[in-house]
C-alpha cells in the first residue's frame, strides 16, 4: 500500500480530472468517454482520454498542447538528430522539422524508431535544455539500457503566445486503475524527476 500511495502521489498537479467513466473492453483495447463528467458519447484510449483533456485546459496566454511519446523516442532522437545535446537545444522549429523529415527514410529503415512532432520535439529540447538532454540520450543510448524504455506515454506542455516557449511541461505515464507500473518506467520516473523535470504516474479512476 505504501508503495502505492508513492506511486501515485499526485505531483505535479495536472489539473484535469482523473475520473472515468463508461469503460468499454474490446479485446485487450479499454475505451473511456472523454468528458470528466460522463457526457457525450465521445470515447477513446486511457492515454488519449488524458491528452484530450489537457489539450482543453485553459490559461490566459498559453495554449496548451501533448503527445504520445514512442518507446523509442530517444534512440531515434539521436539517429536522427545526432548525440550532441548542446547543438540539438540549439535548433529552431523549422530546423527541427527539416530535419526530421530528411530522417524520416532512415528512421523507417530500422524498422522501430519514431520521433515525436518537430513542434513537441521543440518544446521538449527546450524543457530538457542541453545538460539534461544530454543525460536522458546517455541513458538510453547506454548499453545497461539497451532493450529497455520506460519512457512515459505522454508529454504534456504548454506554450506561450508571448515567447513561443513552453512554460508548463509534464511527463506522464498513464495507468488503468488494477494496471501495473513497471521496475523500468518506475526508475525512468524517479530519473526525469532526479534530473528536475516532472514526471509521474497518473492512475485512472473508473466510477459507473
Amino acid at each position: 500500500m505504501k508503495e502505492h500511495m508513492k506511486e501515485t502521489e499526485a505531483k505535479p498537479a495536472l489539473r484535469i480530472s482523473h475520473i472515468v467513466y463508461g469503460r468499454q473492453a474490446s479485446g485487450n483495447r479499454v475505451s473511456y468517454l472523454v468528458d470528466p463528467k460522463g457526457a457525450g458519447d465521445e470515447r477513446a484510449v486511457p492515454e488519449s482520454v488524458v491528452l484530450k483533456r489537457w489539450r482543453k485546459r485553459q490559461f490566459p496566454g498559453h495554449t496548451f498542447s501533448g503527445e504520445r511519446l514512442s518507446s523509442t523516442l530517444w534512440r531515434a532522437v539521436a539517429k536522427a538528430f545526432g548525440t550532441k545535446a548542446k547543438a540539438i537545444s540549439k535548433l529552431s522549429l523549422d530546423q527541427i522539422a527539416a530535419t526530421a523529415d530528411k530522417s524520416r527514410e532512415l528512421l523507417k529503415g530500422d524498422g522501430y524508431l519514431k520521433l515525436a512532432s518537430p513542434q513537441t520535439l521543440h518544446a521538449l529540447f527546450a524543457v530538457c535544455g542541453p545538460e539534461r538532454l544530454q543525460a536522458i540520450l546517455d541513458k538510453h543510448l547506454s548499453d545497461e539500457h539497451k532493450g529497455k524504455s520506460g519512457i512515459p506515454d505522454l508529454f504534456l506542455y504548454a506554450t506561450s503566445h508571448s515567447t513561443g516557449l513552453p512554460t508548463i511541461a509534464r511527463f506522464v505515464e498513464v495507468k488503468k486503475p488494477e494496471e501495473a507500473v513497471s521496475a523500468v518506467q518506475m526508475a525512468e520516473i524517479a530519473f526525469l524527476n532526479q534530473l528536475g523535470l516532472h514526471a509521474r504516474v497518473l492512475r485512472l479512476v473508473e466510477r459507473e
